[in-house]
C-alpha cells in the first residue's frame, strides 16, 4: 500500500509540474519551428516536428517496471531518474542536413540555454553514415533495420504484432 501511495504521489507531482514542462517543450519546439537557419523559405532543413508528454498511466507503468526496490524514486528525483517525460521529434529528409541541425543544437548547449543529460547517440542501419556521426563526435550504434507492424481489429479485441527485419 505504501508503494502504491508513493507512486500516486509521484504521478500527482508530475501532473502538477505539467505547466512548467509544457513551457520548456514549447520553447524547444519553437526553436526548431522558427530558427532562420533551419527554416529558410527557399530550402528548409526541418521537414516536420512532433512533440508529446508521457501519459501519466504510462509513467506509472514505467515506475513499477524500472524501480523495483533496488532503485528508489520519488518526487525529489523524478526528473533525474526518468528523462523521457516530454519529447520533441525533429524530422529532416536528407542525410547531409543533420550537421546543420546538430550545429544549432550545440550552440544552444554552449550558450547554457540547454544541457545534455546524456551524450547524443545515433542509431543507424547504414555503415556509411557512421563516419558522419563519428566526425561530429556522436556515439554511433549500427543496428539491423527492424520494423514493427501492429494490426488491431476494428473492435480492438485482437492485436497482432509482427517484427520484421530487412535482409
Amino acid at each position: 500500500m505504501e508503494k502504491e501511495n508513493n507512486i500516486q504521489e509521484i504521478i500527482e507531482y508530475y501532473e502538477d509540474k505539467r505547466f512548467e514542462l509544457e513551457q520548456f517543450l514549447v520553447g524547444v519546439q519553437t526553436f526548431f519551428e522558427r530558427h532562420p537557419v533551419l527554416n529558410s523559405k527557399s530550402c528548409p532543413i526541418i521537414h516536420s516536428i512532433k512533440s508529446r508528454f508521457k501519459d501519466p498511466g504510462h509513467l506509472k507503468d514505467k515506475i513499477v517496471r524500472k524501480f523495483d526496490g533496488s532503485h528508489q524514486i520519488g518526487k525529489e528525483n523524478l526528473f533525474e531518474k526518468i528523462n523521457d517525460l516530454i519529447g520533441v521529434r525533429v524530422l529532416h529528409l536528407y542525410h547531409d542536413q543533420f550537421p546543420t541541425i546538430h550545429a544549432e543544437i550545440v550552440k544552444k548547449i554552449e550558450s547554457g540555454d540547454w544541457n545534455f543529460v546524456e551524450n547524443p547517440k545515433a542509431f543507424t542501419w547504414d555503415p556509411e553514415s557512421k563516419k558522419q556521426y563519428d566526425d561530429l563526435e556522436i556515439i554511433t550504434e549500427i543496428r539491423d533495420t527492424i520494423i514493427q507492424v501492429c494490426i488491431t481489429s476494428l473492435n480492438r479485441t485482437t492485436t497482432i504484432l509482427f517484427v520484421v527485419k530487412y535482409r
